[in-house]
């Protein structure tokens, strides 16, 4: 190309730019990207930084825009803030919201860098120092603060982005909008220093925490949203939801794993920030034997509350012994024992394969992250405990990594007392026990459920029961196929379907990998005993009338390893859900909880910075 065609061009290019607005000159000369400022983990770490998205993650408005909002998350907010009522555990309204809608810069970008990190917080009174109620509600003076917003968006997008990276398919989290699978991310939704994932509503609510700090009288304002680590952890629920569709929500065990996972996406998922890696090396100087900010999680807790490094640590060495059984706390012993192992799998890469530290410290991530999400794969559908996500681990290291990993996972579970003496025979005994079943090539939907039929017995499921397929999921990483399958009560097709389900998983050689039967069991297959058993059971709570409470009878089994049968009823009012569970003992029913808040209890008496955390009656004064 000629110099006076090059000279030519650059004239009509910068012609075209002097006649757009102002905001699309800053859009069409930074090319397809967009600057958008973020917290790395929240505003008491380090202030927000700028980053750039790619301008296709954004939707554009009538205007033509971006906004914040793109085909798999949305930030959006209520036109009220709410409370929750700490008998009834309902929310209700409480104050009008005073954040702005979230809206770019006149750049049309959006950065927010001169935004305060500490901004005050103040509720408008009347003559008498009493707050102003507008319909009842109090009325905030404006916070025109949007890091909130741009915080949430870009941790939601990174989460997602790298868990269909570790899992190798698409993450249809949220609800159905505009033909789209979107994750609604509530950003100032509720007063209380809390955040959770809905998993009726499949949305994400954050709080928002007034604040005075000790010899202060001004209140500042703490959002959740701020906190990218936060806001990762509440979509990884959404995440790990979606990675397991059939499992009963209000089991202990799958809580107290979804809170490891979330903890876990947040921790792994960072490390694709390049800069973040570059940062956390310098910080620990070569040695990850030590609490670091990879590890500390929200540090905010630890600066308003005054305790520890953050709300939780991944560098520890509790065991089951050592932890109560409440999710967030039983949680950290699964994270903890995956934090040592990452440490291992990184020295792996440095000393055995020659990586430079930023390439195994990104590498060591992708790996967690691969052993994170296709645990999901490898674990029983319905409920669980600790020892099968352990298992899994097993398993995802056999499958993907040759054994490599066997036993650094065997030796840093059993330390942490979620393996026994027994555990990895186990496993073993259930390896060998998988049906040698084979997909025919190009296999169908169709061809899968063929081959499902075909191999009832093979799959332990006996004559009075039967499986309908449910779902077949095929992996763009790994070329693997996983299969969901729900038993029925008979084989006829009109055969009164169970709340039981079964997963099988195949390889790319369309072997069969795994199976985890929809009956509960020791094994891969139920025993004829058992069978007889569970047959009785449904017929019985048929008798008893718990089919006709609003859900399908499920056959479960108790702690002591006897068969039951109940239904479960979700349940949900505003922002929270609970299970409603029906059983033999309690045909009245029982209530099941389902959401558990990250800070879970009352802040209150939990204080020795001094720091005071305004609860919503406080605020009322």
């Amino acid at each position: 190309m000629s110099k006076r065609l090059i000279v030519s061009k650059l004239m009509i290019l910068v012609t075209v730019l002097m006649s757009l607005p102002l905001w699309q000159t800053q859009i069409s000369a930074q090319g397809s990207f967009i600057k958008i400022s973020s917290y790395k983990d929240d505003p008491f770490v380090n202030e927000a930084k700028v980053e750039l998205m790619e301008a296709s993650r954004f939707d554009q408005g009538d205007d033509g825009r971006p906004r914040l909002s793109n085909s798999r998350v949305f930030v959006e907010d209520e036109n009220y803030i709410y409370r929750e009522d700490r008998t009834t555990h309902e929310y209700k309204p409480f104050a009008w919201n005073p954040w702005p809608l979230p809206a770019p810069n006149d750049k049309g970008n959006f950065k927010y860098q001169d935004e305060a990190r500490f901004p005050l917080f103040e509720i408008q009174r009347g003559e008498d120092g009493k707050p102003i109620l507008v319909d009842g509600l109090q009325v905030w003076k404006p916070l025109n603060l949007y890091l909130g917003w741009t915080t949430s968006f870009k941790a939601a997008n990174d989460a997602k982005d790298a868990a269909e990276f570790w899992s190798g398919r698409d993450i249809n989290w949220g609800v159905v909008f505009n033909q789209n699978q979107v994750l609604f991310i509530n950003s100032h939704s509720f007063t209380d220093f809390n955040a959770f994932y809905s998993p009726t509503a499949r949305q994400v609510f954050l709080g928002v925490a007034a604040y005075r700090l000790p010899g202060e009288t001004t209140v500042k304002m703490f959002e959740t949203a701020t906190s990218w680590e936060e806001v990762a952890h509440e979509c990884a629920h959404a995440v790990h939801h979606t990675l397991k569709p059939n499992i009963d929500l209000s089991d202990q065990g799958y809580r107290t794993w979804s809170e490891s996972f979330a903890d876990q996406t947040a921790m792994w998922a960072s490390l694709d920030d390049k800069a973040r890696v570059q940062t956390l090396l310098e910080e620990v100087d070569r040695n990850f034997l030590k609490s670091n900010s990879l590890t500390r999680f929200v540090e905010a807790f630890a600066a308003l509350v005054g305790m520890g490094t953050g709300v939780r640590d991944a560098f520890q060495d509790k065991k089951v012994s050592d932890t109560t059984d409440e999710v967030h706390d039983r949680s950290e012993v699964l994270t903890g024992a995956a934090y040592k192992v990452f440490t291992l799998v990184y020295n792996d890469l440095r000393s055995r394969q020659g990586l430079d530290e930023r390439k195994a410290l990104e590498q060591a991530g992708d790996i967690m992250g691969i052993f994170l999400t296709r645990s999901t794969d490898y674990t029983p559908e319905n409920s669980l405990m600790l020892e099968d996500v352990g298992k899994a681990y097993l398993k995802v290291d056999k499958e993907f990594f040759g054994g490599r990993y066997q036993d650094m996972f065997v030796d840093e579970l059993t330390k942490r007392e979620i393996f026994d003496v027994d555990s990895e025979a186990e496993w073993m005994e259930h390896e060998a026990a998988v049906p040698p079943l084979r997909l025919p090539k190009r296999a169908s939907d169709q061809d899968v459920d063929k081959l499902v039929q075909a191999n009832l017995d093979e799959l332990g499921i006996g004559p009075d029961f039967g499986l309908k397929l449910q779902s077949v999921t095929r992996d763009q990483r790994f070329g693997q196929t996983i299969v969901r399958v729900q038993l029925t009560h008979g084989r006829a097709s009109d055969a009164a379907l169970l709340d039981n389900h079964g997963i099988l998983t195949f390889r790319a050689d369309r072997t069969l990998a795994d199976y985890h039967s929809p009956l509960p069991s020791n094994g891969s297959q139920i025993h004829t005993q058992s069978t007889v058993r569970a047959v009785a059971l449904v017929n019985h709570a048929k008798q008893f009338g718990l089919d006709r409470r609003g859900g399908l009878l499920s056959i479960v089994s108790r702690p002591s390893g006897r068969l039951t049968v109940e239904a479960r009823v979700m349940r949900r009012e505003g922002f929270t859900c609970w299970v409603e569970a029906f059983t033999l003992e309690h045909p009245e029913g029982q209530r099941r909880q389902v959401i558990t808040p990250t800070f879970p209890g009352r802040l209150s008496g939990l204080q020795p910075s001094g720091v005071q955390i305004l609860t919503a009656d406080e605020l009322n004064e």
